[in-house]
C-alpha cells in the first residue's frame, strides 16, 4: 500500500510539472509580440509572395536598364515631360534639347549651352530651343513648371 501511496504522490507530481510547463510554454510562445509562424506558411505563403515582388522588381529594372541602353544605341532622341518640382539628372555627356516650359540648371558645374556656346551655371534659367550637354554626372535641370525635353542620354527623374 505504502509503494501504491508513493507511485500515486510521484505521478501526481510529474503531471503537475508537465502542467506546469505546457502553462509557461503556452503563455509565453505564439503571443502577440513573439508569434509562430508554421513551415507552411512560410512556404506556401510568404515565400511565393516574397519571390512575386523580387520578379517584379527585378523586371521593372531590368526594363529600365534596357530602355536606356537601347537609348545610348541608337543615337534617337527621346521625348521626355517634366511635372513642376522635379529634377532630372543627367550622366556626363547627355544631351537635353529644351523644348517649352520654365526650368533652371542644376549640378556644380550647370549645363553647357551647345547652341549659345556657353555654360548656363546652377540656378540659372535654361532657353527654349536650345540644345544642353551635361558636363559632367549630376548635372541637369529643375522644372519650374511642365517642361518638354528631348532627350539623348542616360538620366534619372527625381
Amino acid at each position: 500500500m505504502k509503494k501504491k501511496l508513493q507511485f500515486m504522490a510521484v505521478f501526481v507530481v510529474v503531471a503537475l510539472v508537465f502542467t506546469a510547463v505546457g502553462a509557461y510554454a503556452a503563455s509565453n510562445y505564439g503571443s502577440q509580440s513573439d508569434p509562430l509562424i508554421t513551415m507552411s506558411y512560410l512556404t506556401k505563403t510568404l515565400q511565393p509572395a516574397m519571390e512575386s515582388e523580387f520578379d517584379n522588381a527585378v523586371t521593372a529594372a531590368m526594363t529600365q536598364l534596357e530602355q536606356q541602353f537601347e537609348s545610348e544605341l541608337t543615337g534617337e532622341f527621346k521625348t521626355v515631360s517634366l511635372e513642376s518640382g522635379k529634377t532630372m539628372n543627367c550622366n556626363a555627356g547627355c544631351e537635353v534639347l529644351f523644348r517649352s516650359g520654365s526650368a533652371s540648371a542644376v549640378g556644380n558645374s550647370g549645363m553647357l549651352d551647345v547652341t549659345a556656346g556657353s555654360v548656363t551655371n546652377a540656378g540659372k534659367g535654361m532657353t527654349t530651343n536650345h540644345l544642353y550637354m551635361a558636363p559632367v554626372n549630376g548635372s541637369g535641370l529643375k522644372a519650374s513648371n511642365s517642361v518638354t525635353l528631348l532627350v539623348r542620354g542616360t538620366y534619372t527623374i527625381v
